[in-house]
């Protein structure tokens, strides 16, 4: 239970809406405990008795307000309180489900908006580590089954231990006026029988809900990758293997689904078996004993309504059980550390540009080193290409700049000051990036222009557009700049949303740029237009290019030459071009 208490203060959101639910269950349980079994105390001797019952309060009451009363006027009276017990019963119910749902809903909305926040705070590492699809489960699954245990289950811990407290004061009531103690206490020994019972399954389900769990998010992110991967699933053939895994992971599921669902649905027949145990036991000594049949139907009815609640606390105690599987998925992200704080007293970022700095820096991904021992200067306003083999840590060297990492050695500083003293949306409100591979988000192309600043106006976003290269293709598109992208911009060719990032770095305006090979899926014609729009582009900003084709070296004043970690030469294309091998093989075949 202790686990689930951070998750509590949800519900103090929707506190009224909660209380309302919590209140009308508690009716609801009045009307079940105490309001059945009496009515059948009262009805049933009246209906079934062929002379009025002068003992009865209830005829005592209707003579003291409407006089004496025919037999059929006193059937009909007595048969008005079988409905308005039932209809008081039901809209109780209903008002309670309605706003313990409505609750639930709500809290549910808080704790992925949580989780969501949390995420969007949480650095590209921690992304690296874990699978997209996994985390969607969390923030999907999990949460949902958080939702049944903070608010369902939560309002079923105050109504039904009201019911339970109802009917076993209504069954204390009846053997103290029939004098039939014994036979209640033989009813009622059952109910820790059935508490030890619910005890003993619950410990079995939690660990099979814990992998249960754990194999839906395996199964989230599996479909994730192959949703992801369509191109190489057909291109490859894949289809057949990736089918065979997805039943493996199924029939998993499936058999751990089964484990959960025998311990759960073990819980309410166990307790029916020896709540009958009890009632039969209860029936044999209560003949013996002389008790009349309204009076047993009185006492039967309050024991009935007594397991009700055990029954369903006992589901209670599952939901409990698999809520604490999901607790503990879900604060593997709300407990995640942020590798890459902010600092408590920031400085203001330099402006308009910069100046890039690196001092002794060594980085390693989870102890593989990266970059090893890194010093470096490029004053305000260098254009600098990055160019090496693959892995040689060049875009690691250029992603510390807006502190995507952070290095294990040795500092990253801009004009002077570290990276680190910087908040970090200042920091990166001055760095504009064009990723090889850009991402576009659902919406129009207009507003994935805009992702550079929202605050543009529309004259602004062609304008970026007419830089880019991207404003004809856009202008041929059915809506213009109102055209849908798509899922991930799937509704363009690569060289458009390449043609769209940039004009994001275009409007965003920033002194520092960061350009992974920019042009990569342009034509021959597109890139030969967009070289010049990036020539125009770098000038007066500190420039990072990670490159891999002669065509944007050209525009940079000075080129890195990266590998295994190190910067094995720095120097113009010219100086390189003689001096160092590992370049002449990078652009040898584009030199003529």
């Amino acid at each position: 239970m202790k686990k689930f208490l951070p998750y509590y203060r949800h519900l103090w959101e929707v506190k009224g809406s909660f209380s309302i639910g919590v209140i009308a269950g508690l009716l609801y349980a009045a009307a079940s405990g105490a309001g059945l079994p009496l009515m059948t105390k009262v009805v049933f001797p009246i209906l079934f008795d062929s002379k009025t019952p002068e003992d009865s309060w209830y005829v005592s009451w209707l003579k003291a307000h409407l006089g004496d009363v025919s037999r059929d006027e006193l059937l009909m009276y007595t048969c008005i309180w079988i409905p308005a017990v039932f209809l008081f019963r039901a809209v109780s119910g209903f008002v309670n489900a309605y706003f313990i749902q409505y609750s639930g809903i709500r809290v549910v909305e808080s704790i992925r908006i949580d989780l969501f926040t949390k995420l969007q705070s949480l650095p590209l590492a921690f992304f690296k580590r874990n699978q997209s699809g996994d985390l969607l489960a969390r923030l999907m699954n999990d949460t949902q089954m958080l939702r049944q245990v903070i608010a369902q289950a939560s309002n079923d811990l105050i109504k039904q231990p009201a019911t339970l407290l109802f009917a076993l004061a209504t069954v204390g009531y009846m053997a103290f006026r029939d004098k039939s103690f014994f036979i209640a206490l033989i009813a009622l020994l059952t109910v820790p029988l059935c508490v030890i019972f619910i005890r003993l399954a619950g410990k079995k389900l939690t660990a099979r809900a814990r992998a249960l769990q754990r194999r839906g998010g395996d199964l989230s992110a599996s479909l994730s990758e192959s949703l992801q991967s369509a191109l190489e699933i057909r291109a490859y053939n894949l289809q057949q293997p990736q089918i065979e895994r997805f039943r493996k992971r199924i029939g998993e599921i499936l058999r751990l689904t089964m484990k959960v669902v025998k311990y759960r649905q073990s819980i309410s027949p166990s307790i029916e078996v020896v709540a009958a145990s009890g009632f039969a036991a209860a029936l044999y000594f209560g003949v013996r004993a002389g008790m009349t049949l309204d009076g047993f139907l009185a006492l039967g009815m309050a024991l009935f309504m007594s397991y009700e609640p055990l029954k369903k606390l006992g589901a209670i105690h599952s939901h409990f059980q698999q809520g604490a599987a999901s607790v503990e998925r879900i604060e593997y992200i709300l407990h995640a550390e942020d590798t890459i704080p902010n600092t408590e007293n920031p400085k203001p970022c330099p402006n308009p540009t910069v100046g890039i700095s690196f001092d002794h820096v060594t980085f390693a991904y989870d102890e593989i080193p990266v970059l090893h021992d890194v010093t470096l200067d490029i004053p305000a306003g260098q254009v600098v290409a990055l160019v090496g083999p693959s892995g040689a840590g060049k875009s690691t060297f250029a992603q510390l700049v807006p502190r995507f990492y952070d290095p294990q050695q040795g500092e990253v500083r801009l004009d002077g000051v570290s990276v680190r003293d910087f908040l970090k949306n200042d920091l990166r409100a001055h760095i504009a990036v064009v990723p090889q591979t850009p991402s576009l988000f659902i919406g129009t192309l207009a507003e994935n222009i805009k992702v550079g600043r929202l605050d543009a106006t529309q004259k602004e976003v062609e304008a970026a557009a007419k830089k880019a290269f991207a404003h004809d293709f856009i202008r041929n598109m059915p809506a213009g700049y109102d055209t849908p992208v798509g899922e991930r911009g799937e509704l363009l060719s690569g060289g458009q949303r390449q043609r769209i990032a940039i004009a994001r770095a275009f409007l965003k305006d920033a002194p520092i740029l960061i350009l992974d090979e920019a042009t990569s899926a342009l034509d021959t014609e597109s890139e030969a237009m967009v070289q010049q729009a990036l020539a125009e582009l770098v000038k007066g900003r500190t420039t990072l290019i990670i490159a891999h084709r002669f065509s944007t070296i050209k525009i940079a004043d000075r080129i890195l030459v990266f590998k295994n970690g190190r910067i094995v030469s720095d120097g113009s294309h010219e100086d390189l071009r003689n001096l160092d091998p590992t370049y002449q093989a990078m652009v040898g075949g584009e030199l003529r």
